[in-house]
């Protein structure tokens, strides 16, 4: 799950740091709302795939709704992560110990360049043994997100009907535990 923390930073640090990949769009991207698929590719071609939506909003909050049978709730917000599964009626609760990582991946992420020498919208970067693939569209439109991690499974996370700058309440990011919910909370 510690990879995962950090896929789900990297929207937030993404929007806050947008102007590292000199994307035109992303200048003065404050917030985004997008559907996503997180497909997750086994080393042995296993898949499975989740969908949901996205809200993130700089500086380094986000929060994802994953739609049944997944059914999961993320919140990024002020450093620390919630996830809250509401089939096992539980919470966990972590400090965010990776966000350094996440900067890295997004600082270190290089262009891809065509036969041309122009940039294909692909940015790679490998770090921790884990490769990282950011992948925007000719708008500069974040589409995919994807990385590889040390056991050879891929995790692709693909985006589409953006809504930039969207007003998000903070609000929005803030996890309330329902009553009754086990609450866990990581040391």
């Amino acid at each position: 799950m510690k990879i995962s923390w950090k896929l789900c930073l990297i929207i937030g640090i993404f929007l806050a740091n947008a102007p590292l990949f000199g994307e035109q769009i992303h200048k003065n991207l404050k917030s985004l709302k997008a559907d996503f698929e997180q497909i997750i590719i086994t080393e042995d071609g296993a898949q499975a795939s989740y969908f949901g939506t996205l809200e993130a909003k700089a500086p380094n909050k986000a929060k994802w709704i994953y739609e049944p049978p997944m059914q999961k709730e993320v919140y990024v917000n002020e450093g620390k992560i919630s996830v809250y599964e509401p089939p096992l009626k539980q919470v966990y609760i972590s400090t965010l110990s990776t966000q350094s990582d996440v900067f890295e991946i997004l600082e270190s992420a290089k262009p891809e360049l065509d036969s041309e020498g122009k940039p294909t919208g692909r940015y790679t970067t490998t770090l921790n043994e884990t490769l990282y693939t950011l992948i925007f569209d000719d708008k500069g439109l974040l589409q995919e997100i994807s990385y590889q991690d040390s056991l050879q499974q891929t995790t692709r996370i693909v985006f589409s009907g953006h809504i930039l700058n969207p007003k998000i309440d903070d609000g929005v990011f803030v996890f309330t535990p329902p009553q009754g919910i086990d609450v866990i909370v990581a040391k």
